[in-house]
């Protein structure tokens, strides 16, 4: 008897040994040598992994994180050798932050009230920045101009004379771009007197970031001749399309002499770095960081591992010395946190803030999730996805995208299959919400069974780029579907502002029970593809146009059934002639325009365009209590049964959570009011620009206030 109990004491005593070696601790506090327990923890999260590797048996390893700011000198890095299932866990309410980032510090107070300091790292290890992150926001490196962008009148590309006729490869392409030489007055005399040198703007870096349609492309500047108005730049030989001075826009960056607003910054070679405080900022208590790494945790090959309340921030992108070619949605960005051939990873309530890339990737992996985590102030977008299978996006907030490079997407998911969008906020981007698929055409594609569903889409664009959808899809997607999505305020610079857009051969995609409104170039595009389903969506306030059909084929492009189309004064469908002479179902769908009774449907009458599209359409109002100001519920269904249309419940779109989390997904109040400053001023220019008025006894007038959607009135 005695026996049996010294074993069983002897057992238990191992197991809770056991147990107590399953757990690590890590403190700002800590020492690597240290034991990691919870009295002795490790100082990094490197020396964690590398104790959790070397423990007894292969139970999961629950590492904790304290809370603090842990300064990271390379990416945590797992791979498949690092075969223990482990959960890197922080505090929910006090969070611990991975930097790949460093202090600055130091600050002095010019005359002027700007501030000045010399950061060490630059002269030392000549580690230069071209982000930096004051006081949680990210401060802008001085431009020009300080807002908006410089137009392209015309532009130019050509061989220099010494690699003619040595082929493409062999040297690189001369781009000269035209522009209003007032744009350029800046340059014609700065430095006490001394005008520009094509040695001192290389000297400098300046560098020009350019919008061209739906892309971006960052190029050292060569020459300026401010006189002329015209910037040289070099690099590969670009496609025909970004020669066109109709949608070329630039502006300039990291030069002196445009350091002039609140906000701005500026790093010379020597190490001083200037900055324009903004109102409030107080030089003793400011934070500031400039970002040392571009990945902060990358896995190669791993497997089980969960990373729960943890902050990844501040990291960087370095333009390289050629510059960067046009990358539709930034694809050629990696992210910060990046997974390649990884399998049931999971990150939850995590944060990634203050990025010169992507916020998140997967690379051929599978089987991982990412829920309710903040993703803020992106260099690029918010996910990015190649060649995964089986990954869950769910109820994340994905906000302010597109700080470095514009052409960023909310949710970028390339060759991609069986992967779930559900409940995320996607906002304040100046590309698209979500693009999915990316084969053009009707090559075989491996996207299929894709779910984006219950999210809340919003405020893209910006006036800055073209060709954009709240939901983008390009190829064969069978079996995907778009539904019980919420998208308004999609604003391009000039074409291609759709809240729902299946582009290139989208095929076999269902999309149904979207709300979408206030989209400059309409609610639904359709490019090309075959048999898509457009059913039971609310579209509303397209502005040139409700709905747009671009390319007949000799399929059927899609069934348009059960949809209520709202307008206001701006024309229901594209002038284009494939609505007439293009194959497509229509079938009981609702029209209806609350300023015109006898709306035109491209060049039809409204019995015209039912006699060959739709003998079961209606023209009625559809009754829903307050659409002016985006309230789109019925205070009568009488009409929606009249078409078979099922209401559904569109509050369920966005985040869901308490109200702290869903607090987090809400804009600031001036970023909402200046969104409608550059809607306001772009409607204006396009009605007094005479492009409105293609269909005059339609078209809103100047005269009346109509030039933008009701609900952005103050």
């Amino acid at each position: 008897m005695k026996k049996t109990f010294l074993l069983t004491l002897i057992f238990l005593s191992s197991t809770m040994l056991l147990s107590a070696q399953q757990r690590l601790f890590v403190s700002v506090t800590g020492n690597d040598s240290a034991d990691g327990s919870a009295t002795a923890p490790l100082q990094t999260v490197k020396a964690a992994i590398d104790k959790a590797g070397k423990l007894p048996g292969q139970d999961t390893v629950y590492i904790h994180i304290g809370p603090g700011t842990y300064f990271l000198d390379e990416p945590i890095t797992l791979t498949a050798s690092d075969t223990r299932p482990m959960v890197f866990k922080g505090d929910a309410d006090d969070m611990p932050v991975l930097s790949g980032g460093y202090r600055i510090s130091g600050w002095k107070v010019t005359p002027e009230g700007w501030w000045k300091t010399t950061v060490p790292e630059v002269i030392k290890y000549g580690q230069v920045f071209q982000q930096l992150f004051v006081n949680g926001e990210r401060a802008t490196l001085a431009r020009t101009p300080d807002k908006g962008l410089i137009s392209v009148s015309k532009a130019v590309e050509q061989i220099p004379v010494e690699t003619e006729g040595k082929g493409d490869g062999y040297g690189y392409y001369v781009q000269r771009y035209f522009t209003d030489p007032e744009n350029l007055k800046v340059f014609k005399k700065v430095n006490d007197g001394d005008y520009w040198t094509t040695a001192n703007l290389r000297e400098n870096n300046i560098r020009i970031l350019l919008f061209q349609s739906w892309d971006n492309s960052y190029k050292s500047v060569d020459y300026i001749n401010p006189d002329s108005g015209y910037v040289y730049t070099h690099g590969t030989k670009l496609h025909n399309m970004y020669i066109n001075g109709n949608r070329n826009r630039f502006r300039l960056e990291n030069y002196k002499g445009a350091l002039n607003a609140p906000g701005e910054w500026f790093l010379e070679k020597n190490g001083e770095l200037t900055y324009i405080p903004r109102e409030g900022e107080n030089p003793g208590t400011t934070e500031a960081f400039a970002p040392g790494l571009k990945n902060l945790l990358i896995l190669n090959g791993a497997k089980g591992k969960v990373f729960r309340n943890i902050s990844f921030q501040h990291t960087g992108y370095i333009l390289p010395a050629n510059g960067t070619t046009p990358f539709q949605a930034a694809s050629h960005l990696d992210a910060t946190v990046m997974m390649n051939n990884s399998e049931g990873i999971v990150l939850e309530n995590c944060e990634v803030k203050h990025t010169g890339n992507y916020a998140v990737g997967y690379d051929n992996s599978h089987d991982c999730r990412l829920e309710h985590s903040f993703l803020y102030d992106l260099g690029g977008g918010g996910v990015k996805m190649d060649y995964s299978q089986n990954v869950k996006i769910i109820n994340n907030i994905i906000r302010k995208g597109g700080q470095v490079f514009p052409a960023g997407v909310g949710v970028l998911i390339r060759e991609s299959s069986k992967v779930k969008a559900l409940h995320n906020e996607v906002c304040d981007l100046r590309y698209s919400g979500f693009s999915v698929g990316w084969i053009w055409g009707y090559a075989k594609s491996l996207s299929f069974e894709n779910e984006i569903a219950f999210n809340h889409i919003h405020h893209l664009g910006w006036g800055e780029l073209d060709d954009m959808g709240g939901v983008y899809t390009l190829g064969i997607q069978p079996g995907t579907t778009v539904h019980d999505n919420v998208i308004h305020d999609v604003y391009s610079h000039d074409y291609g502002g759709w809240g729902l857009y299946t582009d290139e051969g989208s095929s076999y995609i269902v999309m149904e029970n979207n709300l979408v409104y206030a989209c400059k170039c309409g609610g639904y595009h359709h490019h090309y593809g075959e048999d898509n389903i457009i059913r039971n969506n609310i579209l509303a306030w397209g502005t040139w146009q409700a709905l747009q059909w671009s390319r007949k084929e000799d399929h059927r492009s899609f069934t348009f059934a059960h949809n209520i189309i709202l307008n206001d004064g701006f024309p229901f469908l594209s002038r284009q002639l494939e609505w007439k002479e293009a194959i497509g179902d229509f079938d009981s769908n609702c029209f209806w325009d609350i300023t015109e009774k006898n709306p035109y449907f491209d060049d039809m009458t409204f019995e015209q365009f039912r006699k060959l599209r739709d003998t079961r359409t209606i023209l009625a109002d559809p009754m829903f209590n307050d659409p002016l100001h985006g309230d789109f519920t019925f205070k009568s269904l009488k009409t929606a049964r009249k078409i078979g249309f099922k209401p559904f419940d569109y509050s369920r779109a966005g985040v869901v959570g308490d109200e702290a989390w869903k607090a987090k997904a809400m804009m600031k109040p001036e970023e909402l009011k200046d969104f409608r400053r550059i809607v306001r001023e772009g409607e204006k220019e396009y009605v007094e620009s005479g492009r409105a008025d293609y269909r005059p006894e339609i078209a809103r007038k100047p005269g009346k206030d109509r030039i933008y959607p009701r609900f952005y009135e103050d």
